[in-house]
């Protein structure tokens, strides 16, 4: 038996090494995000409720918030870790000094039309083409937000110069009242506030400017403080990964068990997502698409200084 010592210790060693190199579990990290309760950002509660965060050990939490400017705040001052945002405003915050990154993919706008907006003017009025809005008053949401930039790149593509139409900020759900009450002549709105103009018989859409603009571009993605991003590389990836799980999810799931979701995260009644045009999910970045958007900000006068898209965008 004293020949099988060797042995017996061998395996000991052995062992023990073992225990001595098991796999590190990464510690828990509790994610502070800032969410805008859109369609688009549906795979984050997705990526919650199937419990993907809590397998990578991350516990997200969220507070809704009307624009995606406010999530540009949040995270640059600290109260979040993550946030909601159209691609352009963050684009616009790097160019003035903020160290802010796109984390995740997440949406993107259809190829060919229609896409999940529309420029909306009154059944009964005679406007028929871009031309027609010259003189008129517009709603494009938020002034230098990418739907005010994208209706002047549009305005300009069809021949009419911007300075001759009057821009009104009207938030998304109130556009169709003040198209109705005859204070803004024409809408560029989104879902599901299209629809449900549309629906009314009332309102007929001129066009889709961004089909015309930059067909297929990111529209919405994850961004997040590149300094803050820098010392949580690892918990930011898991986020991302668990993103990107959710978003091929929902792309892949029937559309009754897709509208289930979207309903859940919106507050919107499942009947209601069934007739709107929903945004097309991605966990890829359309980097020229990015890139023809900081032209355009460069272009209006809105950022100080150049900004490399490519470094803009976080590799884990």
């Amino acid at each position: 038996m004293r020949g099988k010592g060797w042995l017996v210790g061998l395996c000991i060693g052995v062992a023990l090494s073992f225990v001595g190199h098991a796999p590190q579990v990464s510690a828990q990290v509790k994610l502070r995000a800032v969410m805008v309760p859109l369609a688009n950002y549906t795979p984050i509660l997705i990526a919650r409720d199937k419990g993907w965060f809590a397998e990578q050990n991350l516990d997200v939490s969220w507070t809704m918030v009307a624009q995606g400017a406010i999530s540009i705040e949040a995270v640059y001052g600290g109260s979040a870790e993550i946030g909601a945002s159209s691609i352009f405003e963050p684009m616009v915050a790097r160019g003035n000094g903020l160290d802010i990154v796109f984390v995740a993919a997440q949406v993107k706008m259809a190829a060919q039309a229609p896409d999940h907006t529309g420029m909306l003017v009154r059944a009964e009025d005679p406007i028929r083409s871009p031309r027609d809005l010259a003189g008129k008053t517009i709603s494009a949401g938020l002034i230098n937000s990418v739907n005010y930039i994208h209706t002047h790149a549009w305005l300009r593509k069809h021949g009419v110069d911007p300075k001759t139409v009057r821009f009104m900020e009207v938030p998304f759900p109130q556009m169709n009242d003040a198209l109705f009450q005859k204070r803004i002549d024409a809408a560029f709105n989104v879902e599901p506030f299209a629809t449900f103009a549309l629906k009314t018989g009332k309102a007929r859409s001129i066009g889709h400017p961004y089909m015309e603009t930059i067909p297929g571009m990111d529209i919405a993605h994850y961004i997040a403080k590149e300094s803050w991003v820098r010392a949580n590389a690892d918990a930011v990836r898991r986020f991302k990964n668990v993103i990107d799980r959710a978003t091929n999810y929902v792309v892949s799931i029937p559309k009754d068990e897709r509208v289930t979701w979207i309903s859940k995260f919106t507050g919107m009644k499942p009947d209601v997502i069934a007739e709107i045009r929903l945004p097309g999910f991605t966990t890829e970045y359309n980097v020229e698409s990015l890139k023809k958007n900081l032209e355009l900000a460069v272009e209006f006068k809105l950022i100080k200084q150049p900004v490399d898209v490519t470094a803009m965008i976080w590799k884990p």
